[in-house]
């Protein structure tokens, strides 16, 4: 039986990294796809050796915001699939910018690495996922349910992940694919730790609001995503799943 076939854009860091390798030990085919196109393929060499599969894991260069380099990346996958299983969008970076002082060639890129490299992958692998009732993860964050000072164009982008998600499982579900987000609060991730570093963030503060008084480790992310797209999660279409430490249920105020 062949393996299951993801695609992860962002893979070669980060959340994304730690989904490859959750996914890899459970038997699926991983192709690495990062704007960094070194670390993917060094990320998809690596797990070709601890994680054999029949076909080889592989890495690819990409930047998600780009249209032409999403179309040359979905050619270069076509050319190793005929159908796609999995599709998880992790690619995101951080904007940390009063909004009075926000830059808006910066604000455009955000949005456009989030949000519109989120769709552009979804529509440009329609036709695999179509043919293989494949499943999409996206990448949503406690930042889709409340404000995030100093980060506003983060907080837009991942608010509008909740829209992409929802219309996309209303639309693709008559073609078997399921469509649903993830919302991480906060990871212990680079991103995070240089919110910590820089004094964004106080580290204080965040484990104080969070009920489970700790950062997420990346593992336990890719564990609920590795659950989305598993049969485990055959009717789940449409939904975001928090993954915070119960950060965005606290009402707390003292």
């Amino acid at each position: 039986m062949n393996a299951k076939t993801v695609l992860i854009t962002g893979g070669a860091q980060g959340i994304g990294a730690q989904v490859a390798n959750t996914l890899a030990g459970r038997g699926w085919r991983i192709l690495v796809a990062d704007l960094n196109e070194g670390p993917a393929k060094d990320l998809a060499k690596e797990l070709s050796g601890r994680f054999p599969s029949a076909a080889p894991h592989l890495g690819f260069g990409v930047d998600v915001a780009d249209e032409v380099s999403v179309e040359g990346l979905l050619a270069a996958v076509a050319g190793e699939i005929n159908t796609l299983d999995g599709l998880v969008n992790c690619a995101g970076n951080i904007l940390r910018q009063p909004a009075e002082e926000m830059d808006i060639a910066q604000w455009r890129r955000l949005l456009d690495i989030h949000l519109t490299g989120s769709m552009l992958m979804a529509k440009s692998c329609f036709p695999l996922l179509k043919a293989g009732n494949g499943s999409i993860v996206n990448i949503a964050s406690v930042g889709s349910t409340f404000g995030l000072p100093g980060r506003s164009a983060y907080a837009t982008a991942k608010t509008g992940m909740l829209g992409l998600t929802r219309t996309l499982a209303v639309e693709w579900g008559q073609h078997g694919i399921r469509v649903n987000a993830v919302a991480p609060g906060y990871v212990n991730t680079e991103m995070v730790r240089s919110g910590l570093r820089n004094g964004t963030l106080s580290e204080a503060a965040l484990l104080g609001r969070t009920p489970l008084g700790r950062l997420a480790e990346p593992a336990e992310i890719a564990s609920v995503i590795a659950f989305l797209l598993s049969t485990d999660a055959s009717f789940i279409h449409g939904e975001v799943i928090k993954v915070d430490g119960g950060l965005t249920v606290d009402g707390t105020f003292s």
